[in-house]
């Protein structure tokens, strides 16, 4: 059963380094629905019920409930780059949803302006957030070593990061706690989790000691424990067939 009626937006090809989705859901059937917010390593801008909030990275999963006919429009940024737009640092708001308004008033007063249609909303924010990036400085070592462990699917040692950057254990976990909110060994494990959590989902894998062994955990049970912990729910369960196997759509283009 259809209940819950989900979309996503592909950013402009100059923000595909920072911004990884927009999105949006609505709960379209009479009863209330208990969504997983899964830890990823992002943070995200929520509008809801009119109002922007800013979501903070996530360290374990929160339950949120979708009454029937809310709906909720986000922007998901990469690890890093939202603290880096905002001048923030990440670690004062890792678990925790304030309204942006407390943070950027001024990002929160440009966003307000937006009520248009999804489409056009993501043209739109698309245009904004380039002439932020555009005029941000950011800090590319951060940027670089999110890459790196992405690429690696948060297999890395603290060893690999040092090799990689060049730079000291202490440097390196300054670096995470200012900018993505969580210590490295954290954040490796989180995004390991996350590339495990898709590939299961949207593939329907049932394989679970297969798919264990290959991302590095020591065992199914271990595999199992990682993942009621940041989903709160297992594999199976309906509603991550129905929020996680949406796929984005193609960009929007003005008519």
């Amino acid at each position: 059963m259809q209940f819950l009626k989900t979309q996503k937006y592909q950013p402009s090809f100059t923000l595909q380094s920072y911004i990884d989705t927009y999105w949006s859901f609505q709960n379209v059937s009479s009863k209330s629905i208990l969504m997983p917010i899964v830890p990823d390593g992002c943070m995200d801008l929520v509008c809801q019920k009119r109002q922007w909030m800013l979501v903070g990275a996530m360290s374990e999963s929160k339950i949120m409930p979708i009454e029937a006919g809310d709906d909720a429009f986000g922007i998901r940024f990469r690890p890093s780059v939202l603290p880096q737009l905002l001048h923030i640092e990440a670690h004062t708001l890792t678990d925790r949803i304030v309204p942006l308004a407390e943070v950027s008033p001024s990002l929160h007063y440009q966003l307000d302006r937006y009520e248009s249609d999804e489409a056009q909303k993501v043209i739109l924010l698309d245009a904004l957030f380039e002439s932020l990036c555009k005029t941000t400085v950011f800090h590319q070592p951060i940027l670089d070593l999110v890459d790196h462990i992405t690429l690696y699917q948060g297999v890395r040692t603290m060893r690999d990061l040092e090799h990689f950057t060049q730079l000291g254990s202490r440097q390196i976990e300054r670096l995470f706690k200012h900018y993505i909110g969580y210590t490295p060994k954290k954040f490796c494990t989180i995004l390991r989790f996350f590339t495990v959590f898709k590939e299961v989902i949207k593939n329907d894998i049932s394989n679970f000691s297969a798919i264990a062994y290959e991302f590095g955990y020591c065992d199914q049970s271990h595999f199992n424990k990682e993942f009621k912990k940041f989903s709160q729910f297992f594999p199976t369960h309906e509603i991550m067939s129905v929020f996680y196997k949406t796929k984005a759509s193609f960009h929007p283009t003005i008519r």
